[in-house]
């Protein structure tokens, strides 16, 4: 029989005494009855306990809310039982019984709908689910019932209690790395968490795979949250992996919207009494040629860390927490730490059941770092993880659910902005320029190796003198490489072509981009970066207009007096007019951006002659068309005449690569703070030094290893 409350169940698998509600092993689950196994359920009962040889599921239909579940685990024989809730999240682990005996365990689990009932501010509707798989493959984690996975070394239950319960919810918002997965060999730490944490305080997982902040308003999961919180709830809210796509989109970046719509929720949470929480995503897995890993989220994970201090909101920097995770592991051990859906196939974004349990706990730790009044709630034992030594892989033991599913969670593994699995290329030209585009590649950024055999893998064929010096290229949001050059010394265009793959090249265009100044000697050294606060590209380069900043005429070589200049577009038809980009008060050439803690700076070249400086400076950019900062102190090798810089990020390293030109030498400077810069050129390896086809100035840029790949299949 049913308890009086149509809220509670208190079901036995013996003799039912007052109150109880007898189970038998045939009784599937029906609406009807209310409660029941899940269809493919093999069990048996014996003596007063349920038992089976493989995992089932029980469900039980209840109203949304929060619920202790008590229940009396052992049998006859030796069992070792593991409890899931909903769709697999975990709740006791491998809670082991003797012959004969019994345990009596408590946890505290939340069942939800997708109704939103109206509360202040929030209007009565429903959360948009994603049709089929919220509706069909997770309808687990919507439908008006609890379900219980019951697993492990021949489980045993003799009693299951579920009554409603006054609990805190600590609610969680997050992507495919945060959510309930539905099947194996995927997991989240959002399904772990639960197991961290004692009875008495329930975990809501309103994370969807696929989703951005952008999401959580536009489906109403927010919304749902809201209509539900209560003073004194926690919202720890990670969102990242899917936002970057919004640059490749053009409809966002890490430092504008990505910070508006964290404000925003954390504005409503605190306006229902909540207490708000943000957390950076965890890093992909990808390392370099010393086993460090390779960041493709760092932009994200310095917004959220900065929206935490400017709101005064707790901060969980699971970015930072999860590369000496990885690390620890290595390149090979750590695919144990992610899923594989197919032999051999590792998934370098979603992680497994391994893997999603050692990042819950650097999330319980950093609760209880956080001082959280929520920290209180923290299991035993827990909440003093160190993610440099990460609990062995032979030592988990939590026992895989039936289900298993090698559909990929929704959401890219990269963007186009940031390849996953990268390698590095280098555009360059050879002697002046002639005979176009050259290529080299390298697996960590030290080690160059020049593509085709040192081949032109694209002719000039725009400008007066038909050179092609100077190329930079840069992977557009769509996936498209464009590529601007020099393509004369005393010319006022520059060439522009664009590719898919960087071996099929489209028709070769001259944009006229000092044509407003009929006089102008040059553009030099042209330089393209996209925008994605303003959803266009920048084009800038040196050029000489005579007649102008007549205080430093003379400073340079021959008559040339270098001031930078630039263009917009988006399109590559149409272009802004030509502006004054960059005045440091010098003769000023070779711009370019390098991108680090989550800001962008202009590096430059001083051109002046007389006296001689021909070094590279910094100045902050807060914005990619200025104002610029002050410049810093020369950081490039005292007495070294350089040109060409070009920058990439290698870790925690910022590399910057630049021409000797006098030498006849590529170097490079390293570091880690943008202050203090080492001299690696001795640990480079450039193909071809010391000869005329040698690397010229040119650019470093991660592209996907098939891009690569492809390129060398070229004759």
């Amino acid at each position: 029989m049913q308890a009086a409350a149509a809220d509670s169940w208190h079901f036995t698998f013996g003799t039912a005494r007052q109150g109880e509600t007898v189970v038998r092993p045939d009784m599937e689950y029906s609406s009807q009855r209310g409660f029941g196994f899940e269809p493919g359920a093999v069990v048996r009962t014996t003596a007063g306990y349920l038992t089976s040889d493989q995992p089932f599921f029980f469900s039980a239909d209840l109203p949304e809310g929060n619920y202790n579940v008590t229940v009396t685990l052992g049998g006859n024989e030796a069992a070792n039982t593991t409890v899931k809730a909903e769709l697999r999240r975990l709740m006791l682990e491998r809670v082991a019984t003797a012959p004969g005996g019994s345990v009596t365990r408590t946890f505290t689990v939340n069942v939800r709908t997708p109704r939103i009932p109206a509360v202040a501010g929030v209007k009565a509707g429903r959360v948009d689910l994603k049709s089929p798989r919220e509706t069909v493959q997770e309808a687990w984690a919507w439908d008006q019932r609890l379900t219980l996975e019951f697993n492990g070394d021949h489980p045993a239950i003799r009693a299951i209690d579920i009554t409603p319960v006054q609990a805190p919810t600590l609610f969680l918002l997050g992507d495919s790395t945060v959510c309930d997965q539905p099947g194996e060999p995927y997991n989240s730490w959002g399904q772990m968490l639960p197991r961290f944490f004692k009875p008495g305080i329930a975990v809501a997982n309103h994370g969807e795979s696929g989703e951005t902040y952008r999401d959580s308003l536009a489906r109403r999961r927010l919304d749902k949250i809201l209509s539900a919180l209560k003073p004194g709830d926690t919202v720890l809210m990670q969102f990242g992996h899917n936002d970057q796509k919004q640059i490749k989109d053009g409809k966002g970046g890490p430092f504008t919207t990505y910070k508006d719509e964290i404000r925003a929720h954390v504005e409503a949470i605190r306006a229902h009494g909540g207490t708000p929480v943000i957390i950076s995503s965890m890093e992909r897995r990808n390392f370099d040629a010393n086993g460090k890993v390779v960041p493709s989220l760092i932009d994200y994970a310095n917004a959220a860390r900065q929206s935490a201090q400017e709101l005064g909101v707790a901060f969980i920097d699971l970015n930072a927490m999860s590369k000496p995770f990885y690390e620890a592991l290595g390149p090979e051990q750590s695919k144990l730490a992610f899923a594989e859906p197919q032999p051999g196939r590792i998934d370098n974004t979603h992680h497994n059941s391994y893997g999603s349990y050692e990042l819950a706990q650097a999330v319980v730790t950093g609760l209880r770092k956080a001082g959280l009044p929520v920290a209180a709630y923290i299991a035993d034992g827990y909440g003093h993880f160190d993610p440099s030594h990460p609990d062995p892989v032979a030592s988990f033991a939590v026992p895989a659910s039936p289900n298993f599913s090698n559909q990929r969670p929704l959401g890219d593994e990269s963007n186009a902005a940031v390849p996953a699995a990268s390698a590095y290329l280098f555009t360059y030209f050879i002697g002046n320029g002639e005979d176009g585009l050259h290529l080299a590649a390298s697996q960590d950024g030290y080690h160059w190796d020049k593509l085709g055999q040192g081949r032109s893998f694209l002719k000039p064929e725009v400008g007066n003198a038909k050179l092609m010096r100077d190329p930079c290229i840069v992977r557009g949001p769509d996936g498209t490489y464009h590529m601007v050059w020099t393509s004369g010394w005393q010319e006022n265009n520059i060439g522009y072509a664009s590719s898919k793959d960087l071996v099929h090249w489209s028709k070769q265009q001259q944009i006229p981009v000092m044509a407003s100044e009929p006089g102008t000697l040059n553009a030099w050294a042209p330089e393209i970066i996209y925008d994605d606060k303003r959803g266009e590209y920048l084009i800038f380069w040196a050029s000489t207009v005579p007649g102008k900043f007549a205080e430093t005429a003379g400073s340079s070589e021959e008559k040339y007096n270098h001031r930078m200049y630039y263009t917009t577009t988006k399109d590559f038809v149409s272009y802004a007019p030509t502006k004054l980009f960059y005045d440091p008060g010098f003769s000023v050439i070779d711009a370019t951006f390098l991108r680090a803690n989550g800001k962008h700076y202009l590096l430059v070249k001083d051109e002046t002659r007389n006296p001689p400086r021909k070094y590279l400076q910094i100045a902050e950019a807060p914005d990619l068309q200025g104002p610029f900062g002050k410049l810093s102190a020369p950081i490039s090798p005292p007495g070294v005449w350089v040109e060409g810089p070009t920058t990439i990020q290698i870790g925690e390293d910022t590399i910057i690569y630049y021409d000797a030109y006098k030498d006849k030498h590529y170097g490079a400077l390293r570091s880690r703070d943008l202050q203090h810069w080492e001299d690696v050129s001795q640990q480079m390896h450039f193909p071809d030094e010391g000869t005329p086809q040698r690397i010229r100035h040119g650019t470093v840029i991660a592209v996907p290893e098939a891009v690569i790949d492809s390129i060398r299949k070229v004759n």
